[in-house]
């Protein structure tokens, strides 16, 4: 009885493998002829329709024909073992890999691996293990049991979870909104650039932050930080202070955090909007004792970053200062009715019935 049983468990794995690799096969032949699969399909109402088929067609096809040979091993532990490795090779595997602007151009990005969840072949492992999961909850609730009731809890809470997740994913939208101070905004960008209206708007009334002071770091011509394995830098606390960047010894002289270019190659303080950070530095080369004393900037929109060239293959740069804390005071306005006055502007008018402060700190 023991040898049948493991005889039968051995094929089933392998007919498990066999399935799944078709699926895979299929999936990848998908996504490189028909890219990423559309978030479209999960969405209102197109995902109560698919919810209302799959419990349907599954739970039909339980009943009706549980016995047959493709049931059994659908609703079988080795199905389930062989859909959850490769589902965790998937997202764990795969989907932790970070692949650069020049590799997603290639194979790599065509197949997917850039967005593993919304890929073809993923979406297939993912649907089977729900088949699974579903024709094991009618298996079990077929002979009800007391000792059952866990299982059922269980794996039913498991699969509500996984098939809610994916069904709402198509009505899940990010937008991005650019926010002017007294200014209400009522639109947000989404991922390709589209501006998308809301029912509500926003209007920035104060805006804080509080930064780190600069870094420099001396980088190659390539724009890579120096070291490679892990780049030293010198941050900018306290003037008179020096460091030893590589080959270089860095002194501070003055660091002004809003600062603006007065003259060329020159900075200086001043509360103006788009105001960057600057320092007046020298670098002494260690081994040569040759020196240079200029200014460095991180730069922004307002101005460009300024920089000091150490070398032929080396730069000393300013980074982006890091932000610390901020604060931000928001009126949320619902919308109301057009204003016909406004109409042609296409900015509908806002009733201000709603007041709220949000405070984000890091």
């Amino acid at each position: 009885m023991t040898f049948e049983k493991t005889f039968h468990d051995k094929a089933q794995y392998k007919k498990s493998v066999l399935i799944a690799s078709a699926f895979l096969l299929i999936g990848v032949l998908m996504e490189l002829f028909f890219g990423h699969l559309p978030r479209s399909l999960f969405s209102f109402p197109g995902n109560i329709w698919m919810t209302v088929g799959f419990v349907t067609v599954f739970t039909a096809l339980f009943f009706l024909a549980r016995k047959t040979d493709l049931v059994i091993l659908l609703s079988s532990v080795p199905f389930a073992v062989t859909t959850i490795i490769i589902l965790g090779v998937l997202t764990i595997g795969l989907g932790s890999i970070n692949l650069s602007d020049h590799h997603t151009q290639g194979l790599a990005g065509k197949i997917g691996l850039d967005n593993i969840t919304t890929t073809w072949y993923f979406a297939f492992i993912f649907f089977m293990t729900l088949v699974n999961l579903w024709l094991a909850i009618l298996k079990r609730a077929l002979f009800f049991q007391k000792k059952n009731i866990t299982f059922l809890l269980n794996h039913f809470g498991l699969w509500l979870t996984l098939f809610a997740g994916v069904m709402g994913q198509g009505d899940l939208m990010r937008l991005t909104m650019q926010l002017k101070p007294d200014t209400p905004e009522w639109r947000g960008t989404d991922e390709n650039g589209h501006l998308v209206e809301l029912p509500l708007a926003l209007e920035l009334k104060r805006f804080k932050m509080e930064t780190y002071p600069n870094k420099l770091f001396v980088i190659n011509r390539e724009g890579e930080a120096l070291p490679k394995i892990r780049p030293e830098s010198f941050l900018l606390e306290k003037d008179s202070l020096t460091h030893q960047l590589l080959n270089w010894k860095i002194t501070q002289h003055q660091y002004i955090d809003s600062a603006v270019l007065v003259r060329e190659h020159e900075w200086g303080k001043h509360q103006m909007w788009g105001s960057t950070n600057a320092a007046k530095v020298t670098a002494e080369n260690l081994k040569t004792g040759a020196k240079e004393t200029g200014w460095v900037a991180a730069g922004n929109f307002q101005f460009p970053p300024e920089t000091i060239n150490l070398d032929s293959n080396h730069i000393l740069i300013m980074a982006p200062a890091e932000a610390r804390e901020f604060e931000s005071a928001v009126l949320v306005y619902e919308k109301g009715k057009m204003n016909t006055e406004k109409k042609n502007s296409g900015k509908p008018s806002y009733s201000g019935k709603r007041l709220e402060d949000l405070s984000d700190k890091l």
